[in-house]
């Protein structure tokens, strides 16, 4: 008898969580009908294929299974628990390591620059860090600092100005709170390297990482990274395929630099989107659409998958929302992207995501 994982895990709409295909082969009748009333009692699906029993399950379930095994001893569980540990999906930074195989994480959007299309003003420190204090207290513990808005009508500024909005924040956040994930928002190396010095952990970067500065960078500080894939200045006939062969590009580049699985966040860049002359909003939107679709595909890599489509325009072209009523349609189309693969989702509203990701593990099946 063998057991085996023969497909990469998929994710089912219909289903919170990854589901995989596990290969029985070659089972002695005993254990196939031991399995199969144990399967057939708890509902999964339980198939006979030629010399093979097939099981569709979600990981979450496996591993419930696993230790009801141990307990009836219907089988032996070390091949089903290497497929287990195997399918898990972690993200790490600093000291800190999360399990989001199941449980998505929440990427909290602390904006410093007046220039954002979104809750974007000037800021007084000690309530900055009162917020930063009540998001703590409702389970947040990973922060998005930027100090230039990516807005495509903000202008570019230097990495002077742009990090001294930054600067006094980060003393005072990695002060008071020494043991929160800080990710910087910038695509500049200079900014980047000084908000490293400063403290923060992760480099979330809209431009990727494909030059030598930027490379050279994530080497040097070992430090994770939110890859974006950005085609606003580069119009492609095939953005599904266009976006998975740049990730996966910048995945090897990545690790060709020290990282692993866990400190490789990928973004599908939902709003980074081609802007040219005559292209119309309906064609933005839709290849905005495009890709969130593609996050199934993504979700087959087994890395971590960032949902960043808080608040964006394409809500307003599609839905006919007004920036600040776009609540509903955020919290629709990360739910839908959660259950076909993200787990770190970048937002602006916390409290109702939170009752969203509450949701979503209550209720996954």
């Amino acid at each position: 008898m063998s057991i085996k994982h023969i497909d990469q895990a998929t994710f089912n709409p219909l289903i919170a969580g990854s589901q995989m295909t596990i290969a029985f082969t070659d089972l002695p009748a005993d254990q196939k009908n031991g399995l199969a009333n144990y399967f057939a009692q708890h509902n999964h699906r339980f198939t006979t294929q030629g010399n093979q029993d097939l099981l569709q399950i979600t990981h979450r379930d496996l591993e419930t299974v696993i230790a009801d095994f141990k307990q009836n001893s219907i089988i032996p569980t070390d091949e089903l628990e290497a497929i287990y540990k195997d399918s898990q999906i972690f993200f790490a930074a600093g000291n800190r390591s999360f399990d989001i195989t199941d449980k998505p994480m929440i990427h909290s959007i602390m904006n410093l620059s007046p220039e954002s299309f979104y809750d974007g003003k000037d800021h007084n420190l000690k309530e900055y860090l009162g917020r930063i204090e009540e998001q703590i207290a409702m389970g947040i513990s990973f922060f998005d600092i930027g100090g230039k808005s990516t807005n495509p009508k903000a202008g570019d500024m230097s990495a002077d100005e742009e990090f001294s909005r930054m600067e006094p924040y980060l003393k005072e956040i990695r002060k008071a709170f020494p043991d929160i994930i800080l990710s910087v928002d910038s695509n500049n190396p200079i900014t980047i390297e000084r908000a490293l010095d400063h403290g923060v952990q992760v480099i979330n970067s809209i431009s990727g990482f494909d030059t030598p500065e930027m490379l050279g960078l994530v080497e040097r500080y070992q430090a994770p990274v939110i890859t974006t894939y950005n085609n606003r200045d580069k119009p492609t006939d095939n953005v599904h395929q266009s976006l998975l062969d740049y990730l996966d590009d910048q995945v090897s580049e990545l690790k060709a630099r020290g990282l692993k699985d866990e400190n490789i966040i990928l973004d599908p860049g939902v709003g980074f989107t081609s802007r040219y002359e005559g292209i119309t909003k309906e064609e933005i939107a839709a290849e905005d659409v495009t890709k969130i679709k593609a996050i199934r595909a993504m979700a087959d890599r087994r890395l971590p998958i960032l949902v960043g489509v808080s608040n964006k325009s394409f809500m307003g072209t599609l839905f006919d929302r007004e920036i600040d009523d776009r609540l509903i349609s955020s919290l629709l189309v990360e739910y839908n992207m959660v259950m076909n693969g993200g787990r770190l989702i970048r937002v602006h509203n916390i409290e109702e995501t939170r009752l969203l990701m509450n949701i979503f593990n209550t209720l996954a099946l």
